[in-house]
């Protein structure tokens, strides 16, 4: 954790809670006793057995972790009643100072965690705590090598093998490591610009670094560098490892690994920042350190009492598990589907085609000031804003499921339209206005120092050539709890909460609209595209991946398609006439893929309950 003194939100810092924490540490014994390296059935094998063994949180916060493990061991102790509470406590006092370690940047959370340890077992406030150390985990020695000494003093470099001699690996890594883009934070923070920059030139991190890498993935490499032969690693960390293009090298890494357990827990809410629900979506990946063999279990929308009773129904978890083949996987977005045969019957090339080879796939622009360059239609009409340097803009709530709502669209100011605003008196007296508005903002003075705009351009003009050029293309908004294709005839530029698809060939336009607003696509994005969450995310790569049957029998579904748009257009409630033509677009899809659409179906259904 960076600095203790700068807000959670800003260093990625936040504490487990202690139902996550005692979940995690229970998947963790629950292994160790099935390889029986924890032996549970008398005092002297208990003791005997987990003597052997080490632990470590490599990111300590306030000690959660640490203080999980030792209240695992505490409670099976107290079970042994025979055994002389003096012969337990110091087996106890024992583990502690031998058997767990941790490591924690900040010197301030290291001493909470050292009083909440000595709070929840007094037993061990006279100990000296040497085991649980100070220090940058994944900073090694070499800091000194490419940094000045002020910034290599800074990030604090901590040597595992120097810190822990003589134990070189550790049987248990479990924690929470800090979660934040380097290169972004980079631009807020200046510890994480330097530790961005040792990460990049670093000879131990040259092969994993990513320029886009988040902080955790450092974690995750270090911890499997450090396990025992056969060791388990237990981290909760955000999900997006598991789909993000540039966590690939990370993917591969962990590949080499026996992944033992994925659980998604998108569905739940687990970190708050003062009291608000952060907008991160976790998983609990639980690696062991041997070559893979067998399957991975995988669970989702695990309810949140099942994590917090889990010590009473210990076998509740196993109803939620499905397993994969981790031979499937490769360092490219993973699938982690119950449905993965029928998934891959969709994309089998010899019947499919990706959608990026059909149609070109843009995002919209970015006016950067966009209250002041997008504006009511009565407003134009009002401030009499010339014509030829507007155009119609929509946002996402103009995108419904098969057209696009140009009736309550907006209209934006194109700058890009005028060579000289003398010529357009009206728009120029309104830019004026807002001279100051425009010019405000460090992005904009960066670009208008740069003379890379003029003070009344947009930011960037993304996509503004093609957004010019099509009048006729296929809307979808970033993010949506179902697909939302949308038909927009009107030459309308989006923003960048939306993204246009333009097919290559002018005449498939209907027909991609129908399979992209299919049942198929539908399931198929929701188990193999991106989400967050509840909410599919249609940014442009998974986009671009989307399975399009190859064929030339696309007139029953282009006629069906342009007889649902106009439906959908029409003002009049069309509800019972729109459902059959539905269904009917529906099993065409299906029968294009070559898949029983009934089958389908009762997929779908089993994914809503």
């Amino acid at each position: 954790m960076i600095n203790h003194q700068k807000s959670k939100k800003a260093t990625g810092s936040f504490y487990t809670p202690t139902y996550v924490v005692d979940f995690m540490v229970d998947r963790v014994f629950h292994y160790l006793s099935l390889e029986n390296k924890v032996i549970f059935t008398s005092f002297r094998y208990f003791k005997k057995s987990l003597g052997k063994l080490s632990f470590c949180d490599p990111s300590l916060g306030n000690g959660n972790f640490i203080i999980g493990v030792l209240k695992r061991v505490s409670n099976e102790l107290k079970k042994f009643t025979t055994i002389k509470q003096k012969e337990k406590s110091e087996f106890f006092r024992k583990f502690f100072e031998f058997n767990v370690y941790g490591i924690e940047l900040n010197s301030k959370a290291l001493d909470e965690c050292k009083e909440r340890i000595s709070f929840f077992f007094p037993i061990l406030k006279s100990c000296s705590f040497s085991n649980l150390k100070i220090g940058n985990s994944i900073v090694n020695k070499d800091s000194s090598q490419i940094l000045t000494p002020e910034e290599a003093a800074q990030l604090n470099f901590f040597d595992w093998k120097e810190e822990f001699h003589p134990r070189t690996s550790f049987d248990v890594i479990i924690g929470n490591p800090p979660y934040y883009n380097l290169k972004k934070m980079g631009l807020l923070d200046d510890d994480a610009k330097i530790l961005f920059q040792y990460l990049k030139q670093s000879k131990t991190w040259e092969k994993y670094h990513r320029s886009s890498s988040d902080i955790y993935y450092y974690f995750i490499f270090q911890a499997l560098n450090h396990l025992s032969p056969e060791g388990l690693l237990s981290f909760i960390i955000p999900d997006y490892w598991i789909e993000n293009k540039y966590a690939d090298i990370l993917r591969e890494y962990i590949l080499q690994n026996q992944i033992l357990e994925i659980l998604d827990l998108s569905n739940l809410r687990i970190f708050k920042d003062n009291g608000k629900w952060l907008n991160v979506t976790n998983c609990i990946t639980l690696i062991q350190n041997r070559y893979p063999v067998n399957t991975i279990k995988i669970a989702k929308n695990v309810p949140k009492v099942i994590l917090e009773n889990h010590h009473k129904e210990k076998k509740a978890i196993d109803n939620f598990f499905f397993e994969i083949e981790q031979t499937n996987l490769r360092k490219e977005k993973w699938v982690l589907s119950p449905h993965l045969p029928f998934l891959k019957k969709l994309e089998d090339s010899s019947r499919c085609t990706n959608l990026g080879n059909l149609a070109k796939i843009i995002q919209g622009v970015s006016p950067g000031v966009k209250e002041i360059f997008v504006v009511s239609r009565s407003k134009a009409e009002k401030l009499a804003l010339e014509k030829d340097v507007l155009v119609p803009f929509i946002t996402n709530s103009n995108v419904r499921k098969w057209v696009v709502d140009n009736d309550n669209s907006k209209l934006a100011i194109l700058p890009s339209k005028i060579t000289n605003l003398e010529d357009f008196a009206n728009t120029r007296a309104y830019l004026e206005q807002n001279y100051e508005l425009l010019i405000r903002g460090s992005d904009r003075q960066r670009l208008l120092k740069s003379n890379k705009i003029r003070w009344f351009d947009f930011s960037v003009y993304r996509n503004l050539e093609t957004f010019s050029k099509y009048n006729t293309k296929i809307m979808v908004p970033y993010r949506s709890l179902s697909p939302r294709f949308g038909l927009d005839e009107n030459g309308s530029f989006g923003a960048t909460d939306i993204y246009a698809i333009i097919p290559k060939k002018k005449n498939d336009i209907y027909f991609l609209l129908g399979i992209l607003n299919s049942d198929i696509v539908h399931f198929w994005y929701s188990e193999a595209g991106k989400r967050k969450g509840k909410m599919l995310e249609f940014f442009s790569d998974p986009l671009k991946r989307i399975p399009i049957p190859k064929t030339d029998e696309k007139k029953i579904l282009t006629d069906l398609v342009k007889e649902m748009v106009r439906i959908n257009k029409n003002t009049i409630n069309q509800d019972e006439e729109a459902s059959e033509i539905g269904k009917d677009i529906n099993h065409e899809v299906a029968r294009l893929y070559g898949v029983d659409y009934n089958f389908l179906k009762s997929k779908l259904d089993s994914k809503k309950h």
